[in-house]
């Protein structure tokens, strides 16, 4: 019963949730067919194979069946972008101290307001490293299935 049940489980292509119920289901039907005095090795036979018993109770996801990448290609795009920015405004910054188009600097100080460039890089970093996190996480989950 266990094992027919690991290889249902192995086949099924399923939403999480609804995976639970057919297994739950499964379970329960091996459960009573004992009660009934049926052996396993006929409720076996009966349902078929396991990977016949998983194709008939899986239903095709809804919508278009979504790779996995775009996530983690749209994050890459985000880092590449916030770092694009911060380049870019960082080759065309003033020196410090220089105010306007002087030629040199001055000892006139300007305060207050916050320079946004740290948290654009912050955020640049933080995209980057949710990209590598799900591309690592569904190169595993591809290999995982391979096997």
């Amino acid at each position: 019963m266990n094992e027919y049940i690991r290889e249902v489980e192995k086949n099924l292509r399923l939403p999480r949730r609804k995976r639970r119920e057919v297994l739950r289901d499964l379970c329960e039907i091996f459960e009573s067919a004992r009660e009934h005095g049926e052996r396993e090795a006929d409720v076996a036979e009966r349902l078929g194979s396991p990977a016949a018993y998983a194709a008939a109770v899986s239903v095709p996801l809804r919508g278009k069946k979504r790779s996995g990448w775009a996530l983690p290609s749209a994050l890459l795009a985000l880092a590449a972008a916030c770092f694009a920015v911060f380049l870019a405004a960082q080759t065309s910054r003033p020196p410090e101290n220089v105010i306007g188009q002087a030629d040199v600097m001055t000892q006139i100080r300007v305060a207050g307001g916050m320079d946004p460039m740290p948290l654009l890089l912050a955020a640049g970093a933080l995209a980057a490293a949710g990209a590598a996190v799900l591309f690592a996480l569904r190169l595993r989950r591809g290999r995982k299935e391979k096997s």
